[in-house]
């Protein structure tokens, strides 16, 4: 199956960067996230091995993708070992599998492609020596980054992976390779009203801020604000990011952003806007983030991860309230619905749900399942859900019903957009759902009536 590019975002990336390291509900209670790391660990030896572990092992040894059989992301994993047996004796390093595959000589040797330092196997043996204490602070926080020097992308590259109208949808974002061009959205053609020279690498995320005054700009490792005015730099963060800032979300005060670290785990930080300062960071995912989104009373965050997960949170406390699991595949975008206790998904198994918030139940699934469902946009007045595909299709979904055991036409009002000829990436819609705009792996960006589904011409 043609993935499309947003699954390869953390690749892509990587490779333009030189080398960065870049789903039916069930009503069991879920446990609250770890909230920013704690002050102390359970044993001085923890932290340095735990690190080691989270740092060098997890990516291979988690949940969905336990190679050999064997989860380290948990301390119940741990103990509970893998298909060779157990892979620790507390106080007995030697004797410990964990510890002897770390060796130069081990058989198998871990990690498979490379030699961990000598202070790293050091830390590991010092831990089990003192019988393996676990902190799950430790696991919970990002990976740390190694230095990364960045590369301008080639001309020729211009992905566009996030676009967004304005709050009053005047203007047109458009993140398009390594800059954010501003088009009219009021006049014929979208014209090209200015551009900002965001990024050295791609622009990953983008956002206008509730009083459209300030767009921020996600990248590898940072987040750019900018006057929408002049174009001129309004500040930025570039400490305590780990990954890829892949999507973004705000009521104004506090942003939110999610740091992703393909098969290592997605971060949210709770960010104080005026301040420019990380407040809080937790995980959420245990790969990639590709969406996240802010109910429109603001009670309620919701993020979208290659887990296969889509996850409700406290956005304030960082306590999670509800996993969303129904998806076989990575989820790809969210979105509330600005009118209803509802939600929409989408993700690479080709499905759209619906979903109550309050019960997790699916209300609806919608779309025929012949293409990827890339991305979707609820308008900001609840009327249309705008979608598009990986194939160069789109629909905008109205009316829509909780399901009653018909065929998926009936539990909604379908309206198809033209065609093109795109991998498409990003929609965004105006207030009322009169205009949408998508854009394209290959730089391209379309807009149609979301009235009648017509294309409209842009310059």
């Amino acid at each position: 199956m043609r993935l499309p590019l947003l699954f390869l975002l953390p690749a892509l990336l990587s490779f333009f960067s030189g080398g960065a390291p870049a789903q039916t509900p069930t009503p069991a209670a879920t446990p609250a996230a770890t909230p920013a790391p704690a002050a102390t660990q359970t044993h001085p030896t923890a932290a340095a091995a735990l690190e080691v572990l989270r740092d060098e092992c997890v990516a291979c040894h988690r949940t969905g993708k336990n190679k050999g059989g064997l989860k380290l992301g948990t301390e119940l994993g741990l103990k509970a070992g893998g298909e060779s047996g157990p892979v620790l004796v507390p106080g007995k390093a030697t004797e410990s599998l964990l510890y002897s595959v770390l060796s130069k000589e081990g058989d198998p040797h871990m990690p498979p492609k490379k030699q961990l330092s000598e202070p790293q196997i050091a830390a590991v043996r010092a831990w089990l020596e003192a019988g393996a204490p676990w902190d799950a602070a430790v696991m919970n926080r990002p990976p740390r980054g190694k230095p990364v020097k960045l590369r301008p992308l080639p001309s020729i590259v211009k992905p566009v992976f996030a676009l967004a109208f304005s709050p009053d949808g005047s203007t047109l974002a458009v993140a398009r390779g390594s800059a954010v061009e501003l088009h009219d959205a009021t006049a014929e053609r979208f014209p090209l009203k200015s551009t900002i020279a965001a990024e050295v690498d791609t622009v990953a995320s983008l956002l206008w801020s509730t009083d459209g005054k300030t767009l921020v700009t996600g990248g590898f490792r940072q987040i750019r604000f900018w006057n929408a005015a002049d174009g001129s730099a309004a500040g930025a963060i570039t400490e305590g990011l780990s990954g890829d800032v892949t999507a973004l979300c705000t009521n104004g005060g506090t942003l939110w952003a999610a740091d992703s670290l393909a098969s290592r785990g997605g971060f949210i930080h709770r960010i104080a806007s005026a301040e420019r300062k990380i407040l809080q960071t937790w995980k959420a995912h245990e790969d990639s983030i590709y969406g996240l989104a802010l109910s429109k009373d603001g009670v309620w965050l919701a993020s979208a991860g290659a887990d296969r997960l889509m996850r409700r949170w406290e956005p304030l406390s960082g306590a999670l309230k509800g996993t969303y699991e129904g998806h076989t595949n990575q989820v790809l975008s969210v979105a509330f619905d600005p009118l209803n206790p509802r939600l929409a998904t989408t993700g690479a198994d080709r499905e759209i749900k619906i979903w109550d918030r309050d019960s997790r139940e699916q209300d609806a699934v919608l779309g025929d399942k012949k293409q990827v469902t890339s991305a979707l946009h609820w308008s900001a007045d609840g009327s249309r859900l705008a979608t598009v595909t990986d194939r160069g299709g789109g629909s905008v979904f109205s009316a829509i019903q909780k399901h009653t055991g018909e065929q998926r036409s009936d539990t909604a009002k379908i309206q198809k957009l033209d065609k093109v000829t795109a991998v498409l990436q990003c929609v965004s819609s105006n207030k009322d759902g009169t205009r949408i705009a998508a854009g394209a792996a290959d730089g391209r960006v379309f807009i149609w009536n979301g009235t009648d589904g017509k294309l409209v011409p842009f310059e």
